[in-house]
C-alpha cells in the first residue's frame, strides 16, 4: 500500500514517475471520502492528468458526474516543475477534500520573499503576499473550513502527488500512454469523444480538454490553432537535491542552513531561486538579446541544457551605465551545481485569448493550459487550472439537476457555456498580469524610487484574484448567466478587478505600448491591487 510520506528521491525538474504508482489498489485510506451530490448520470471523459485535469476528476466526482475515464499521453505522472504558486481562491475547495487539506498544512513553505538587485544588494525582504496580510488571513479562518496561511509556494511534484493520491482514493486509473489523435461530438446523439491514435474511440456527454497548450480539441472548436509570439524572453529552469547546491563553499556560505525565497532584479532579466534542506530550484528568465544566437530556447521540455549555458547568459547580462555591473558570483555558482541533463531552457511564448472554449455542440470544453496559456510571471497559472476545473464541476451540476435522470447528459452543452462566460474574462485579466509582472521584475531600472517605497518591486497579488470562491461564484452567478445566454440579458462579472470596463484585447496592442515605453500598471482601469 502507498505512503502518505513523500519519498526523499532526488526532485529532477523533469521525470516521468511509475504509471501503476497510484493504481486504486495501491492507495486506500482510513478516513472517509468527502461527501457527494446526488447522481446527474452525466458521463465525464478527462483528457490530460495534469493538475486541471486531476481537480476535474476529483470535483466532478464530488458533484455527483460519473467520471468514466482519464487519459494521459505520457508514460507516467510527469514530474516536470519546480515550484508552483497555487492562491487562496484555488485552495478554499480543499474545505471538500480534508485528507488533502491536511498534506497541504503539513508540507505548506512560509518562507519569506526576499528582493535583491543583481549585485547582490537587499532591496526589499523578508516580505509576505499580500493575501497573508493579516487581515486576509483572519477572513478565511473566520469561514468554516478556510485556509487561513497560504504558503507563498508549493513544491510542485509534492502538490502534484497528492492530486494523484486523492485521484487513486475514489478509483480512479490513469490511463498512460494514451495519444489523442482528434475530438468529435455528435449533436443527435448527445455524447462527444476522442479518436486515439491507436485507432480506438472513446465516448461520453462531454469531454474535458486539459491536455495543455496546442490541444486538438482547438481545430473542433476553432478550426486552427492559435498562433503563437515569442514574448522577446526564455526561461532556464532546474531543481535538483539541495545537497548538491550545498557542496559549494560559496552557495553554503551564503544560504547553509536558511530556507530562502528570491528574485534576483537587474535590467533585461530576474532570477527566482529557492532553497531548503531538501531542494534546490532557480528559473533565470533572460530577455532573447542576451542568449547566443545557436542556443535559442525551443519548446522542449528535455532538460539538456548544461550549466556552461546559463553561466554564459549571466555573464553577457551585465547592467549597463553601472561600476558593479555585473551579477553576483554567487549566482553562477549556484548554477554550476546544477546536475548534468537537469536544467531545461523553454521559450516563452504569448497566444492571444480565444473567447471560445467550447465546441459548437458544447460538448468538448477546454480547462487549464488548453484554454488559456500562462506565463510564469503571471504567478496564477496552477491557480487558473484549479479555478477552471472548480467552475466547470459546478456549472454542470446546476445544469444537469433538473433531468438528470430521465435525460442524462441533456444539460451539458449549457453548463459548459456558463463555465467558459465565467471564466473567460477572469482569465484575461490575469493574463495582463503577467506583463506588470515581468516589468516589475526584468525592467526596473528607478532604484531610487524603490529605495524610497520596496513594495514597488514585488510580485503583484491582486485582492480581485486571491479572494475569489470559484464554487460560490457559480451558485451565484449561474441565474443570471442562464438568462443572458438564453435570452440575451445583461449580464456583468464581478469576479475581475472592481471598476474595470472589460475590454477583449491582443498581445499586439501591449507590446505597441510597452515599445513605446508604457508600464501597462499604468494602463490599467479599475482597482488591479
Amino acid at each position: 500500500m502507498g505512503s502518505i510520506t513523500e519519498s526523499q528521491e532526488p526532485l529532477r525538474f523533469f521525470a516521468t514517475g511509475d504509471k501503476h504508482e497510484f493504481d486504486p489498489e495501491n492507495w486506500t485510506s482510513q478516513d472517509p471520502l468527502p461527501p457527494r451530490g446526488p447522481p446527474t448520470y452525466v458521463q465525464v471523459l478527462i483528457v490530460g492528468a495534469g493538475f486541471a485535469g486531476l481537480m476535474a476528476a476529483l470535483e466532478c466526482w464530488r458533484k455527483g458526474h460519473d467520471v468514466i475515464g482519464i487519459v494521459d499521453r505520457n508514460q507516467g505522472p510527469n514530474y516536470s516543475g519546480d515550484l508552483i504558486i497555487i492562491q487562496p481562491s484555488a485552495l478554499e475547495i480543499m474545505k471538500h477534500w480534508p485528507q488533502m487539506r491536511r498534506e497541504l498544512e503539513e508540507d505548506k513553505v512560509t518562507v519569506g520573499t526576499y528582493y535583491y538587485r543583481h549585485n547582490g544588494e537587499l532591496v526589499d525582504g523578508p516580505a509576505h503576499p499580500n493575501y497573508n496580510a493579516p487581515e486576509y488571513v483572519a477572513e478565511r479562518e473566520a469561514r468554516p473550513g478556510g485556509f487561513p496561511y497560504v504558503g507563498a509556494v508549493q513544491i510542485r511534484k509534492k502538490f502534484y502527488r497528492m492530486l494523484l493520491r486523492q485521484v487513486a482514493r475514489l478509483g480512479f486509473r490513469v490511463d498512460y500512454g494514451q495519444r489523442v489523435e482528434s475530438y468529435f461530438e455528435d449533436e443527435s446523439a448527445g455524447v462527444a469523444g476522442v479518436r486515439m491514435t491507436d485507432g480506438s474511440i472513446r465516448k461520453a456527454h462531454v469531454v474535458v480538454a486539459a491536455d495543455g497548450f496546442r490541444s486538438r480539441s482547438e481545430l473542433l472548436i476553432a478550426d486552427e490553432y492559435l498562433p503563437t509570439q515569442s514574448s522577446g524572453m526564455s526561461v532556464y529552469r532546474t531543481a535538483f537535491p539541495a545537497k548538491l547546491a550545498f557542496a559549494d563553499e560559496a552557495v553554503r556560505e551564503r544560504w547553509g542552513g536558511k530556507h530562502t525565497y528570491e528574485f534576483w532584479m537587474g535590467s533585461g532579466m530576474h532570477i527566482g531561486l529557492y532553497l531548503s534542506p531538501e531542494l534546490a530550484a532557480f528559473g533565470i528568465t533572460p530577455r532573447d538579446h542576451l542568449l547566443a544566437k545557436d542556443k535559442v530556447a525551443r519548446e522542449s521540455w528535455d532538460p539538456d541544457v548544461s550549466p556552461d549555458e546559463v553561466i554564459d547568459v549571466l555573464r553577457r547580462a551585465k547592467v549597463p551605465g553601472e561600476s558593479d555591473s555585473d551579477w553576483h558570483p554567487v549566482l553562477e555558482a549556484l548554477v554550476r551545481t546544477a546536475p548534468p541533463s537537469s536544467i531545461i531552457h523553454w521559450p516563452l511564448r504569448w497566444r492571444n485569448l480565444r473567447r471560445e472554449w467550447v465546441s459548437p455542440g458544447g460538448r468538448v470544453v477546454q480547462i487549464g493550459d488548453s484554454a488559456h496559456s500562462t506565463v510564469p510571471s503571471s504567478a496564477a497559472g496552477g491557480t487558473l487550472a484549479l479555478e477552471d476545473a472548480i467552475t466547470l464541476a459546478t456549472s454542470l451540476q446546476i445544469a444537469s439537476s433538473p433531468a438528470a435522470a430521465s435525460a442524462p447528459g441533456a444539460g451539458v452543452p449549457l453548463g459548459t457555456r456558463v463555465y467558459n462566460l465565467l471564466r473567460y474574462e477572469r482569465a484575461s485579466c490575469t493574463q495582463k498580469m503577467a506583463f506588470v509582472n515581468a516589468q516589475v521584475l526584468g525592467d526596473t531600472t528607478d532604484w531610487d524610487a524603490v529605495k524610497a517605497d520596496p513594495s514597488k518591486v514585488r510580485v503583484r497579488y491582486p485582492k480581485w484574484l486571491f479572494r475569489h470562491d470559484p464554487e460560490g461564484y457559480v451558485y451565484e452567478k449561474y441565474g443570471q448567466a442562464f438568462a443572458h445566454l438564453v435570452s440575451g440579458a445583461e449580464f456583468h462579472n464581478t469576479n475581475i478587478p472592481p471598476g474595470h470596463q472589460f475590454v477583449h484585447w491582443t498581445l499586439e496592442g501591449i507590446h505597441r505600448e510597452m515599445a513605446a515605453g508604457k508600464k501597462v500598471e499604468d494602463l490599467l482601469d479599475g482597482d488591479w491591487t
